[in-house]
């Protein structure tokens, strides 16, 4: 796939907040270290945050349009609907995307778009994966708890997903091989 740049007005976006993150940082890993000393050793997970950064970051870049929750996708464009996975870190399971409900069907998404964000929220990479060829190559891994269906996820491979990579930040491109 063909490199994208990123457009103007989500790099102003990204520089304006670039403060705003780095105090939220500071704050989240404080607020973190202080409730997981009451966690039981149960890690703490989970970010927001990220979330929301990867759908407005994913309709910047698509030039595209939110849509509601009610729908299996984020993003539609003219001619993708796309469903938006983001996390925040390198750490163990950065590369897995949370759950997705349904993966057959003719109102499913016709894309996956996957965005690492650094631990500052810096946008580091972005993959844009056709939803038929994840299907096919049985790329979509079942989740069960206690044997009960939860939905399926997405593995994002690095090495293996060069193709898909779409965007990498050049002040991280020397991590973009892990």
């Amino acid at each position: 796939m063909k490199f994208i740049e990123l457009p103007e007005n989500l790099v102003k976006l990204s520089d304006s907040l670039a403060g705003d993150f780095n105090r939220i940082t500071a704050t989240t890993r404080t607020i973190r270290k202080k409730l997981e000393e009451h966690a039981d050793g149960k890690p703490l997970k989970g970010d927001e945050i990220t979330g929301w950064l990867g759908e407005v970051y994913g309709r910047m870049l698509l030039d595209g349009k939110l849509v509601a929750d009610s729908y299996d996708y984020d993003v539609i464009t003219k001619d993708m609907r796309v469903s938006i996975k983001a996390r925040k870190g390198t750490s163990s399971g950065w590369n897995i995307t949370s759950l997705i409900s349904r993966i057959e069907g003719t109102d499913c998404p016709t894309h996956l778009m996957f965005m690492q964000f650094t631990e500052d929220y810096s946008l580091f990479r972005v993959w844009l994966f056709p939803w038929g060829r994840l299907h096919e190559s049985g790329r979509f891994i079942e989740k069960k708890v206690r044997g009960e269906h939860r939905g399926f996820y997405v593995a994002i491979r690095p090495a293996n997903d060069r193709g898909y990579l779409v965007y990498c930040s050049e002040a991280h491109s020397s991590e973009s091989s892990s």
